[in-house]
């Protein structure tokens, strides 16, 4: 029995771990950041304040009863005194805050002062210079810490309570001794040799941890000097619980802190994937059903950041068959959506903007047309409206994208069968009952359609919804609406479905949407392979038509199911998109090749040869 509540509290234990770590990215802010030696700032103290930080630093130098401020006795400047750079500054902004360093009350600042040299007769000039600051020394937001020379702790007694001093957690303080601590600051090259890249070693880890752990124990804050300054180093310091980031680097720190909310994703409910048979995969064989999915904006670093928050399971990586799209377009190095698919409707090239035509605005004919002549039937679906670029490529031809009325009106030409999304500003009355006139049904709730009969048009609202806006199981719904339908064509058939707002999720750089759009897209995708097992005749293809923020991925955890990421961009990016087949002739989606050759490879695997 007692055994068993050790398992039981080991295994609590590790839980709450994996549950602190994984939260732990989510404490920090901009308030978590230090200047370090802020006065070589083009702006000092300016910069670091306006960005919010929680810390900033100052050497100083004792010359003819003032502090000069730099970083040697030879760069030092009359003019560049700690009360004008410093002292008046922090004045202003507590008078302007009625009593408070920062707007919000909760906010606070350390002001860390490095005496140089002779912290004797420094500190006897700081003291006598702050006593015309009694709002600074009275404010509670603001703590001045002296660094680098400082009285031994016996001696903290004999300076102003207002006063407080670096401390070593290594050293013992007497219960008074440490209420003047103000914080606790470590080299960092003094335990370990870590260069910021990579993560250190564990036996390094494990001498920061047991510094932070000191510290927190003392309830005493830290930060460590000498520390490597760039991203991964700053994710591995708060992996390990540091409470102050070292910067020189104050845009890059603030962008990077400032975006944490949106670039960290914790999944609540993973979902068990489709455990394909592979009876039929990778067989040459002319099939009779294509189901091609395009999450659009999405490459590997997406699909892996939806595998960790999925806890290890995706189902798109169940499929064997793998390889790499060129994305670039007729004119172009960086796609739009309009050519990126255009290439897997027609096998054409074209500029970017422009919507199933060539670059010099000619008609395509689009997968669904072709394949009419054979007696096959489409459906388009898409969590975008029904004129986004993605699904007007396989209906509409147009040299603008957004002339969302002339592709509306495509529709009544072309030979598809079905078109499922969200509402569409092309679909206007005149549009309605143009299409109404040549037999397409309209409906714009896709519960209202229980059995498609003829041509068929759903603009649901509820399909351009994001799914953390509880679009639901709307996408899965739409897909056995649809495919059931186009499976009695016993010729066989097309379809497309797009998960749009993956792409939405890369442009606003938010890696919960991003997470949530695919992992949706994923479970259709579990769908499809489950009916290419069962018919034996369906090639299911998985690809992206450009990638969107050029994701890469910081900090994750395949077991709790959380992902950390960081963004580049808030557009596309030239990253190929990764290729995923399954089910007969997926053999021939694997290597490099061109976004064109999606199309040619489909028309081959239906026996057709252009």
């Amino acid at each position: 029995m007692i055994k068993q509540f050790k398992k039981v509290g080991i295994f609590l234990l590790l839980a709450f771990f994996f549950q602190i770590k994984a939260q732990n990215y989510l404490r920090y802010t901009v308030n978590n950041a230090h200047s370090h030696n802020d006065y070589l700032q083009g702006i000092p103290f300016w910069e670091a304040y306006n960005a919010g930080f929680g810390s900033v630093e100052a050497d100083v130098f004792p010359v003819k009863g003032k502090l000069l401020v730099g970083h040697t006795e030879k760069e030092l400047i009359q003019d560049r005194t700690l009360e004008s750079m410093y002292l008046n500054p922090v004045s202003k902004q507590i008078k302007l805050n009625k009593g408070n360093i920062y707007p919000e009350a909760d906010k606070k600042l350390h002001l860390l002062i490095d005496i140089k040299n002779d912290y004797k007769t420094t500190l006897k000039i700081l003291t006598a210079s702050l006593k015309k600051y009694p709002e600074i020394t009275g404010c509670p937001g603001i703590k001045i810490v002296i660094t680098g020379g400082r009285p031994q702790p016996e001696d903290f007694k004999n300076y102003p309570d207002y006063l407080y001093f670096d401390g070593d957690p290594d050293k013992h303080y007497t219960a008074d001794q440490l209420k003047r601590v103000g914080i606790f600051s470590v080299d960092l090259k003094d335990l370990i040799q870590w260069n910021g890249k990579g993560i250190p070693r564990d036996e390094e880890t494990e001498r920061v941890k047991n510094a932070v752990r000191k510290a927190h124990d003392q309830q005493k804050q830290i930060r460590f000097y000498g520390a490597p300054d760039f991203t991964n180093a700053w994710v591995n310091l708060m992996n390990l619980d540091v409470d102050f980031i070292n910067t020189d680097h104050i845009p890059d720190l603030k962008k990077f802190l400032n975006a944490i909310p949106k670039n960290f994703y914790k999944n609540t409910k993973d979902y068990p994937v489709y455990t394909p048979s592979y009876q039929s995969d990778g067989i040459s064989k002319k099939v009779k059903n294509v189901i091609l999915l395009i999450p659009d904006g999405t490459s590997l670093p997406q699909y892996y950041a939806a595998f960790t928050a999925n806890k290890g399971k995706m189902n798109v990586f169940n499929m064997k068959a793998t390889g790499l799209s060129k994305t670039n377009s007729y004119n172009a190095y960086i796609t739009d959506s309009a050519p990126g698919s255009t290439a897997f409707a027609t096998g054409v090239k074209t500029k970017n903007t422009f919507v199933g035509v060539d670059a010099v605005g000619k008609a395509l004919a689009p997968i669904p047309d072709i394949i009419s002549e054979k007696g096959l039937a489409s459906g388009l679906i898409s969590t975008g409206d029904v004129t986004d670029a993605t699904p007007a490529d396989f209906y509409a031809h147009s040299d603008n994208r957004n002339s969302s009325e002339s592709i509306m009106k495509d529709f009544i030409y072309s030979k598809t069968k079905i078109l499922v999304g969200g509402p569409s500003s092309g679909l206007s009355q005149e549009n309605r009952q143009k299409l109404k006139e040549s037999a397409v049904e309209i409906y714009d709730d896709l519960k209202a359609v229980s059995t498609i009969k003829g041509r068929t048009l759903i603009a649901d609202p509820l399909a351009s919804k994001r799914i953390t806006e509880g679009r639901g199981n709307w996408l899965a719904n739409a897909f056995d609406l649809v495919l059931n339908d186009l499976k009695r064509n016993k010729k066989g058939f097309f379809m497309m479905v797009e998960a749009s707002q993956t792409d939405g999720g890369g442009h606003s750089n938010n890696l919960e949407q991003l997470a949530t759009e695919l992992l949706d897209f994923d479970q259709m995708v579990g769908k499809a392979m489950k009916f290419a097992d069962e018919n034996k005749e369906t090639l299911v293809i998985v690809v992206g038509d450009h990638e969107t923020g050029g994701l890469t991925l910081l900090d994750g955890n395949l077991q709790e199911g959380w992902v950390f990421g960081n963004f580049s961009t808030n557009d596309h990016t030239a990253i190929p998109s990764s290729v995923f087949a399954y089910g007969p002739n997926s053999k021939e989606f694997t290597g490099m090749f061109e976004n064109t050759e999606i199309f040619s490879k489909i028309l081959e695997a239906y026996g057709i040869r252009k």
